[in-house]
């Protein structure tokens, strides 16, 4: 009897431990997480969102795109890889929100699916509605992989939760491949945009095969009902195809490039 209840004690004991060790490291992870949140000067002097216009059918400013670019020898260029927390995104986000007008439009901010699919996103979420009133704010994801199904779950369950406070989600980098297409249609039933970029359905000979045209995703923007947005659009034959598809917000060098807000 004595010994059953020494082994007993033993085994509380050892499972008593290993709790107190997990909790030690889930604690010593998410530390270290939130400590690596913060930007010091000299990196944060190196990112800063640039703003792009989208603008509507009849030339009118009606969203602005927030883009993060990096300074590499006294030149903003994109970003390579970066895996930037969202507090960071926050404190970058600050200075440039003060540029932006207070009117009734849209503002899109990019992020990659590891910042959506982050603990703080729904905080995040919040934060940038209450910031840009009466401004409407729209996350856009440009999918780069297949995940898996269970991080399928998990990106749809941030997504439509965020979609509760009031965000719109937008498909970013649509292009005329069926793989791409494949990688995104179970997000589709969710999706309140999706921008096409007009340098992937430029045909460079006329017998060129494209898996989707512009005009199959525009059928898909009535099946899923979702707005299609036109993107990197360059001259006057690119604006006239937009209007014969009937896409009605476009962006591009055509209507003005990135701009720095703290200086432009």
């Amino acid at each position: 009897m004595l010994s059953e209840l020494e082994l007993l004690l033993l085994v509380i004991s050892i499972i008593a431990l290993v709790v107190a060790m997990v909790t030690i490291i889930i604690y010593y992870y998410y530390s270290r997480q939130r400590s690596n949140n913060y930007l010091e000067k000299e990196e944060q002097a190196r990112l800063r969102y640039f703003i792009q216009e989208t603008v509507g059918d009849h030339g009118q400013v009606i969203c602005y795109e927030c883009l993060l670019r990096q300074r590499n020898q006294n030149k903003w260029t994109l970003p390579g890889e970066l895996d930037v927390p969202l507090q960071r995104v926050i404190s970058l986000l600050e200075e440039t929100f003060k540029s932006l007008p207070r009117e009734q439009m849209r503002l899109s901010i990019n992020l990659e699916v590891s910042q959506i699919l982050s603990p703080e996103f729904s905080y995040f979420v919040r934060w940038a509605i209450s910031k840009i009133d009466p401004m409407s704010l729209i996350i856009e994801y440009a999918p780069t992989g297949s995940l898996t199904r269970f991080t399928q779950r998990r990106l749809k369950s941030q997504i439509e939760q965020a979609q509760y406070y009031g965000m719109e989600f937008c498909i970013d980098d649509a292009d005329a491949t069926q793989e791409f297409y494949d990688r995104i249609e179970w997000l589709l039933p969710i999706t309140d945009q999706v921008k096409c970029v007009m340098d992937e359905f430029r045909k460079k000979d006329p017998t060129q095969w494209l898996d989707l045209n512009l005009q199959s995703w525009n059928k898909l923007a009535q099946k899923w009902n979702f707005e299609m947005i036109l993107t990197r659009v360059e001259n006057p034959e690119d604006e006239d195809l937009a209007q014969q598809l009937q896409i009605g917000e476009l962006q591009g060098y055509r209507f003005g490039k990135p701009k720095n807000p703290l200086i432009d």
